[in-house]
Parts: C-alpha cells; sequence; structure tokens
C-alpha cells in the first residue's frame, strides 16, 4: 500500500510538472494570399499546444474558411477520358471552402516559424456551364458543365486545399503578422449532357504553387 501511494504522488509530481510544460493558445486567423489575377481570402479558427520548457513547439489544429477567385485560368483535364481535354471558367472560378487544417509551428517570443495543411473538408459554389473550351479528345462536348466536387483531401487529393508556409513576427503576445507561401490545391467535377442525362467527365484541376500571402493572427491563451 505504501509502495502504491508513492508511485502515485511520483506520478502525479510528473504530471504537473509536465503539465507546467504546456499551455493551449486559441488563434483567430485573417490571411489574404494573391497571385495574377488569383486571390483567396481566409479566415481561421484555431488551437495550438504549446510544449516544452520555453514554449519552442506547438501543434494544432482548427477551421479554415477560404475563398478562391481566379480569373483567365485554365483547368486541365487529369483522368484518361479527360486529359486531351482544359477549359477556362467564365468570367471567373470560384470556390468557397471550409477545411481542417494540422498546424505545426517553432517559436520564440518574437518570431513563429510554421506551416499548416488542410487535410479534409468540403467545398461549395456555382455550376458553370460558362466556359471556353479547348477540346482534343473527338467527343462532343457542347454542354460541358462544372461544378466544384463537394469533399476535399490533402495536397489536391480531390477538391480544394491550402498549405502554408511562413514565418510570423510577434510585435507582441497577443498579436502575429505572418508572411509566407501557400500552395493552393483546386479542382472542378465536369458531366456533359449525352441523349437526355447526365455523364460523368471526371475531375479537372488548377494548382497554384509558390503563391505569397500575408496573414494577421490574434492570439488569446486558454
Amino acid at each position: 500500500m505504501k509502495k502504491l501511494l508513492i508511485l502515485g504522488i511520483a506520478l502525479l509530481g510528473l504530471n504537473v510538472s509536465f503539465a507546467q510544460r504546456m499551455r493551449v493558445v486559441e488563434h483567430f486567423s485573417l490571411d489574404y494570399g494573391f497571385d495574377k489575377k488569383t486571390s483567396v481570402p481566409s479566415f481561421m479558427i484555431s488551437q495550438t499546444l504549446e510544449m516544452g520548457k520555453n514554449k519552442n513547439f506547438a501543434v494544432g489544429a482548427g477551421l479554415r474558411i477560404s475563398s478562391f477567385f481566379a480569373k483567365g485560368k485554365t483547368y486541365t483535364g487529369i483522368e484518361s477520358k479527360n486529359k486531351n481535354v482544359s477549359f477556362v471558367p467564365y468570367p471567373k472560378a470560384s470556390v468557397n471552402s471550409f477545411n481542417i487544417p494540422l498546424i505545426l509551428e517553432l517559436q520564440t517570443k518574437k518570431v513563429v516559424i510554421g506551416a499548416n495543411f488542410d487535410l479534409i473538408g468540403f467545398a461549395f459554389g456555382k455550376s458553370r456551364d460558362s466556359l471556353i473550351v479547348n477540346n482534343k479528345s473527338g467527343q462532343t462536348l457542347d454542354s460541358l458543365s462544372v461544378r466544384p466536387p463537394h469533399l476535399n483531401l490533402a495536397f489536391g487529393g480531390r477538391g480544394t486545399t491550402n498549405n502554408e508556409i511562413y514565418i510570423g513576427f510577434k510585435p507582441q503576445e497577443e498579436f502575429t503578422i505572418r508572411v509566407g507561401v501557400s500552395f493552393l490545391f483546386n479542382q472542378y467535377k465536369a458531366r456533359y449532357r449525352r441523349n437526355g442525362k447526365d455523364v460523368d467527365f471526371g475531375l479537372f484541376k488548377y494548382d497554384v504553387p509558390m503563391m505569397p500571402f500575408v496573414s494577421l493572427v490574434f492570439n488569446f491563451e486558454r
């Protein structure tokens, strides 16, 4: 009994010591990514768990709400049945997405270096049948229309996802200014009419590599 009591006290002491090396911080982020005729405003609410003696490492997750707008951009087919077809949505591509990102950061009191990656989510947007189509497939695609696939999967697996790498500066503990680059993946799902029925024509993609962004982050310790 005495040994169990000693073990319990020791474990409690370790737990208190470990808890003192951790804290939970809530973040509200306003981001704006931009490229030529492309813009991606977003809002993210997240929580990170800061660990270590000096709270130098943080891991977390959250919810990111993004809107994607791109004018005059070409979407290319990514499946065998549509590789010889491309299109440009007119007047522009427009997709809204809700995703769950994973967040990893290294930090000091004044500087943050980090990355976040959208893991899974869903997207929505208007169906578009106003398209400039480049068709080398030999198929009749006069009725081609596109819409965002509802499911989003990480790293361009499906739908619309974003990944950011950044450095942040903290003029004060409650506020961070981040700058960096994002890697955005965007897809449309296409279909056309044949004999009065809708025929699936697969996924088309437009990727935005190395898009600069700026972010304002408000931090609150929980």
